[in-house]
């Protein structure tokens, strides 16, 4: 199973969409890079450790040492170097996954606030749970370092709120639209009620989205030299293969382009763009 980013991927597509939605006569060129892994990885005290299912289980690196499936592996002194060096840029990309993540929930539950705000059939008990669980979400967060190549991890965050709080909305939305449509002038009302909402929002989000980018760049630049270390490593897994705990592609996309995209359709099917 190969994992990504997803948290950059949602910073980036957030800001992405915002440029080219709201400017038209912008120069719509997204830089970003593809991220993909067949490991999750979480931060253990100063280690870091790679999981996944197939073998090698686990891989972890500390103090410039390499582990495999639990055992040391014997490296040279470059690979320690290098092992130093790419534990380094984990370890200031670890809090740099958290605050685009926390940031990417606060947006949603901001969104899903002023949505139940207008439309939820009993505002004030919906928004008031919404801002509990908002409150338990982010709690939660600070307190489990989130895993840096888990998109299963920002899953298990966001479906939950959208299973528990979209029913009530879309009910309270068709109850609304249904009221309008039997009233004479105000299906007119519930429109423009909708159009500033979504006018909002899309200020609101698309402004907190746009703001990520300089961070997402510079996390797309880290990866991409933990990859180049990751690939410049001599030690190998005991079937002779290289350890490849990361893959980065570099992107500069213009929007429009209909230039050969099949190097990324090959290389990336399993990985986000961010």
């Amino acid at each position: 199973m190969t994992r990504s980013l997803t948290v950059l991927a949602l910073a980036l597509a957030g800001a992405a969409s915002a440029a080219s939605a709201h400017d038209p006569g912008q120069d719509n060129q997204h830089l970003g890079c593809n991220v993909g892994s067949d490991y999750s990885v979480r931060p253990v005290r100063r280690a870091f450790v790679f999981r996944q299912d197939a073998l090698p289980h686990e891989i972890g690196i500390g103090g410039g040492r390499l582990f495999i499936d639990g055992r040391e592996v014997v490296v040279s002194d470059a690979d320690h170097a290098r092992l130093r060096e790419m534990e380094g840029e984990l370890h200031a990309l670890a809090p740099e996954v958290q605050q685009v993540a926390t940031e990417a929930v606060d947006i949603a539950f901001t969104a899903l606030t002023e949505v139940a705000r207008e439309l939820s059939a009993d505002p004030g008990q919906t928004v008031a749970s919404l801002e509990a669980s908002h409150r338990q979400v982010m709690a939660r967060m600070r307190s489990t370092p989130m895993a840096l190549f888990d998109e299963d991890a920002m899953a298990d965050v966001v479906q939950p709120i959208l299973r528990d709080y979209l029913p009530e909305i879309i009910g309270g939305a068709v109850r609304t639209a249904l009221k309008a449509a039997f009233t004479i002038g105000k299906d007119g009302d519930l429109q423009a009620r909708m159009d500033r909402m979504q006018h909002e929002l899309d200020t609101r989000v698309d402004a907190r989205a746009k703001a990520l980018e300089p961070l997402a760049e510079r996390m797309c630049t880290r990866l991409r030299r933990i990859d180049a270390l990751d690939d410049a490593l001599d030690v190998r897994r005991a079937d002779g293969k290289p350890l490849d705990l990361l893959r980065v592609d570099a992107r500069h996309h213009v929007d429009g382009d209909d230039g050969d995209d099949s190097r990324d359709d090959d290389a990336g099917k399993d990985s986000k763009v961010f």
